[in-house]
């Protein structure tokens, strides 16, 4: 029990370091008042370049790969609370302990989490995500192309279904709740 908490507790802290403010910061910029105001890699890439869009994703990502390597190699633990150390950094992306529980989206952080635990699903998920970015802004489009995600994730882990089941529950459900405010502007 005491190295899944660790786990949870290096998953928010590492996620919790916001990689926009920093990298944005070293050219002079708080991304916090440019663009979205959103410390994601997608604004900072718009606001302050293009290189350093990209290195905060890079950032963003491997921000839920560190804490799911600990616990993976270092805790030994099943992959179920593997995935919950990077639902932990994706929460702290998204309400980050440094910036008075504000924080991005999660996409990237969310990428990193589906690169580690499920790398034979992930370029399916980068090709939806892709899909989702370009179709029109609809719920019901939306929400289509996440459950066919989740039921070719399925397909892909059926054998180990008893934990991806609640662990893709909670990670969608952090995912939904950090995005609120998007879904209801979908709704609209």
């Amino acid at each position: 029990m005491i190295k899944i908490i660790l786990s949870l507790i290096l998953g928010y802290i590492f996620g919790s370091i916001p990689f926009a403010i920093v990298v944005s910061s070293m050219k002079g910029i708080n991304i916090m008042n440019v663009g979205t105001k959103n410390p994601g890699a997608a604004n900072v890439y718009r606001e302050v370049g293009k290189f350093y869009g990209i290195l905060v994703w890079l950032l963003d990502t491997i921000k839920a790969v560190i804490p799911m390597l600990f616990s993976k190699f270092l805790l030994n633990l099943h992959p179920f609370f593997i995935g919950l150390s990077g639902i932990a950094a994706l929460s702290g992306h998204c309400w980050s302990l440094f910036l008075k529980f504000k924080g991005g989206k999660g996409v990237s952080t969310a990428g990193g989490i589906l690169l580690f635990l499920f790398p034979k699903f992930f370029p399916f998920s980068l090709i939806l995500y892709f899909i989702t970015r370009k179709a029109p802004r609809n719920i019901y489009l939306v929400l289509s192309i996440f459950f066919l995600g989740i039921l070719i994730a399925f397909m892909f882990y059926k054998e180990s279904l008893k934990w991806v089941i609640p662990f893709f529950i909670i990670f969608l459900s952090v995912g939904a709740l950090a995005n609120i405010e998007t879904i209801k502007e979908l709704k609209r």
